[in-house]
């Protein structure tokens, strides 16, 4: 006999309420219901005590080995499973075909439409594990709007800070706190008064750059099409013995 689908669903700050009646129904059909401790207080009360709480993404792995395969499994995840969530590593260590994922919207959707900016051309990333960020940095610099997920190491005044310290300027800041609970909190404000600000782990930041002032891309972070013909000797007033740029870069 097949072994059951494992669902991975997406629940948001808003808890259960804020599923579909789809969602529900498969959480609350599950055998066994697993996730962080972080989701129990989005659970209605006779969900919340069927919560078998996991620590790590090895941890969950583990424990869905561990169980029958005729079991009803249902993760809980944060947001959208597959954007920078459970859904991709789990998928990875046990195989796509195993898996059902059930996504709720992003908090990362949802912070764009806090501040009513479309995200269709955003350059997006997560600072989660990134000891340092100037790659990071250096794409912010080419580009109109960025969402960030921020980290322990690297909150949005952090951000803000080493932006400037960069010389990226220019930008209008978003900090995007607790979105869909009740003490959700949207601060706006320049990168130096960013800077000066504290904020709650849960946040997502938007940076936003006025039409037509994109900084262009540094030689550092962007792709050249062939070496400038200005790095080359070449013999004057005759230049013509030069081949062209598009063809040295074949």
């Amino acid at each position: 006999m097949a072994a059951e689908k494992v669902f991975i669903v997406g629940i948001g700050d808003d808890g259960i309420e804020g599923m579909t009646a789809h969602a529900v129904k498969i959480v609350e059909s599950a055998n066994i219901l697993l996730g962080p401790d972080s989701c129990s207080p989005l659970l209605s009360a006779d969900i919340q005590g069927r919560l078998e709480t996991v620590t790590s993404l090895e941890e969950l792995v583990d424990r869905i080995e561990a169980s029958g395969a005729q079991q009803q499994i249902v993760v809980l995840a944060s947001g959208d499973p597959l954007f920078y969530g459970t859904a991709r590593y789990v998928c990875a260590k046990l195989g796509k075909e195993r898996f059902e994922v059930v996504p709720h919207v992003s908090s990362m959707q949802l912070a764009f439409a806090r501040v009513k900016e479309s995200w269709e051309d955003a350059y997006l990333a997560s600072l989660s594990g990134l000891t340092v960020i100037d790659r990071v940095i250096e794409k912010i610099r080419t580009v109109d709007t960025a969402g960030l997920f921020t980290s322990e190491k690297w909150p949005p005044n952090a951000v803000a800070e080493v932006l400037l310290e960069q010389g990226v300027t220019g930008l209008q800041a978003y900090v995007c706190e607790n979105l869909g609970s009740p003490d959700e909190r949207v601060t706006q404000g320049s990168l130096q008064e960013i800077s000066k600000e504290s904020f709650g782990p849960l946040n997502v930041m938007i940076l936003i750059r006025p039409s037509g002032l994109t900084e262009p891309p540094s030689k550092a972070g962007r792709r050249l099409f062939g070496n400038s013909d200005e790095l080359f000797l070449q013999s004057r007033p005759k230049r013509g013995l030069l081949t062209p740029k598009e063809v040295r870069s074949l």
